[in-house]
C-alpha cells in the first residue's frame, strides 16, 4: 500500500512540473497572439438591380405577369393608350389587374410615334394626353417610354413638363455592338428623361446573351440594367421572345439573388416618383 501512495504521489508532482513548464507567462501568450494575423473581412455585396419591361400593351403580357409573379417579381408594364382594347392589345380591366398585382404601368405615348420626328407642339398631346388618360383610369404613371427609343431634347423636356419622373430609351449599354458602352445604369441616373438600356431583346437574342447583359453588370459593380422586351409569344415577330426562353431566364435570374442581383420595376430601381398632372 505504501508503494501505490508512493507512486501516485510521484505522478501528481511530475504533472505539477509539466503544467508549470508548459504556461506561458502573460506576456509571452499576448505575443503569440500578436503574431496571427487577422480574418479578412467579408467582401461587401454589390447589388446589380435588373428592371424587367414590356412595351406597346400586348395582349401576351398578362401572361408574362403570371410567371413574374409566381418567382415574387414584378416587371414594368408601358401602354399606348389609344390602342387598347384593341385586337392583340391590353384591355383597360388587364392593365387595371397588373397594377393591382403590383406591376408599374407607365405611358409609351398615345399611338406609339417617333417623337424625334415630330415638332414640340405634337409631342405635347402624345406624351401629355397619353399620361392624362392612365391617370383618369386610376393609375399613377411615374414613367415613359420612348417608343423605338427614338427621343430628342424637346421630348425629354415635353416628359418633364407633363409630369414623368423619368424616361427610358433604348440603347446606350454595352452590348455586341457596343462593347465600350457601360454595363448598367446608376441607381440615381444622370439623366433622368434619357435612362439607357442595352438594345430590345428580339426572336434572334439567345438565353446566353441574356443571361451575359445580367452577367456584365455583376461583373461591372453594379448598378441599374433595364432589359426591353416587346411580344412574349412563339414565331410572333422579330421583337419576341418565346415563353419558353423568357421562363427559363426568368428561374436563372431568380437565383442570382444570393449574389446581390434583384428584379424592381424601374420606377422603383432609379427611385421616381409619381407626380400630379401639371395644371393647363
Amino acid at each position: 500500500m505504501k508503494i501505490v501512495h508512493l507512486a501516485r504521489t510521484l505522478l501528481a508532482t511530475l504533472a505539477a512540473l509539466a503544467a508549470s513548464t508548459l504556461t506561458l507567462p502573460a506576456e509571452a501568450a499576448t505575443s503569440q497572439t500578436a503574431t496571427v494575423p487577422p480574418a479578412a473581412a467579408p467582401s461587401e455585396k454589390v447589388t446589380t438591380i435588373v428592371s424587367l419591361t414590356f412595351d406597346d400593351g400586348d395582349a401576351t403580357h398578362p401572361s408574362v405577369a403570371r410567371a413574374l409573379e409566381r418567382r415574387n417579381m414584378r416587371g414594368t408594364f408601358y401602354v399606348n393608350t389609344e390602342t387598347v382594347g384593341r385586337t392583340g392589345k391590353l384591355t383597360r380591366r388587364q392593365i387595371a389587374a397588373l397594377a393591382k398585382a403590383g406591376h408599374e404601368i407607365g405611358g409609351h405615348t398615345l399611338t406609339h410615334v417617333r417623337l424625334n420626328e415630330l415638332t414640340r407642339d405634337e409631342q405635347g398631346p402624345q406624351i401629355c394626353d397619353d399620361r392624362r388618360t392612365l391617370v383618369a383610369w386610376g393609375l399613377r404613371p411615374a414613367t415613359l417610354a420612348y417608343p423605338f427609343g427614338a427621343v430628342d431634347a424637346d421630348a425629354k423636356a415635353v416628359a418633364r413638363e407633363c409630369g414623368y419622373d423619368a424616361a427610358r430609351t433604348v440603347g446606350g449599354l454595352r452590348q455586341w455592338n457596343c462593347p465600350g458602352c457601360p454595363a448598367t445604369e446608376t441607381p440615381r441616373p444622370k439623366d433622368r428623361y434619357g435612362i439607357r438600356t442595352p438594345g430590345s431583346v428580339r426572336e434572334d437574342t439567345s438565353l446566353r446573351q441574356m443571361k451575359q447583359q445580367v452577367l456584365n453588370a455583376e461583373k461591372g459593380g453594379g448598378g441599374v440594367l433595364p432589359l426591353v422586351f416587346h411580344r412574349v409569344c412563339d414565331d410572333c415577330g422579330v421583337y419576341s421572345v418565346p415563353p419558353k426562353i423568357m421562363n427559363e431566364f426568368l428561374d436563372w435570374l431568380a437565383g442570382r439573388s444570393a449574389r446581390g442581383t434583384v428584379v424592381k420595376t424601374l420606377q422603383s430601381a432609379v427611385g421616381a416618383r409619381y407626380r400630379p398632372l401639371p395644371r393647363g
